[in-house]
């Protein structure tokens, strides 16, 4: 399974540099209370049910973002490879889209969360912990420096992890959602 993910990855991002690449255009600008709301195009996404996912679940991730300056495109890949687009059990039923994990009697699970915003706050609570502070130095912008530093401050282990969050972050252009 692991194998089919990392050939399922390369043939995206492989396909990325055959494609052409446009700059994100917004598509809808409304003035409301004297704030102006941006709207993302999200049409370069290129599979439907991945694009209508990152469109569900990027109000969280910019919440996120603007909360706790964690960027937008970070938080979207990892929900993207940690529930498969919104596709997996625990997604779909216990609203884990991040693959947050709980240990009871030092036996490793998957954390339940009552909502989706339950999960990206509780989500977002964790880089409140002292070994993500390093992260607090690294400009948003930077995603693939955000990422490793993620890596070091021990979010994941596996060095993989880094580069499918990069994947996914190139293939679907998610470095054009960065909030601020």
């Amino acid at each position: 399974m692991k194998l089919f993910f990392s050939v399922f990855a390369l043939c995206f991002a492989l396909s990325t540099q055959l494609s052409e690449t446009h700059q994100c255009d917004f598509i809808s600008l409304q003035k409301s209370d004297d704030t102006i709301q941006v709207t993302p195009d999200f049409s370069k996404i290129k599979i439907d049910h991945a694009r209508e996912y990152v469109q569900s679940i990027y109000p969280f991730a910019a919440q996120v973002e603007k909360a706790h300056r964690i960027p937008a495109p970070v938080t979207i890949a990892i929900a993207c490879v940690e529930s498969g687009y919104g596709r997996s059990y625990f997604a779909r039923t216990r609203f884990n889209h991040l693959g947050i994990r709980v240990y009871h009697e030092g036996k490793p699970g998957y954390r339940c969360f009552k909502s989706t915003e339950e999960c990206f706050n509780y989500y977002s609570n964790m880089f409140k912990k002292e070994r993500y502070l390093p992260l607090q130095e690294i400009e948003g912008s930077d995603l693939e420096t955000w990422v490793r530093g993620l890596h070091l401050c021990g979010y994941n282990h596996r060095e993989k992890y880094i580069k499918k969050i990069m994947t996914i972050i190139n293939f679907n252009n998610l470095d054009e959602l960065l909030v601020t």
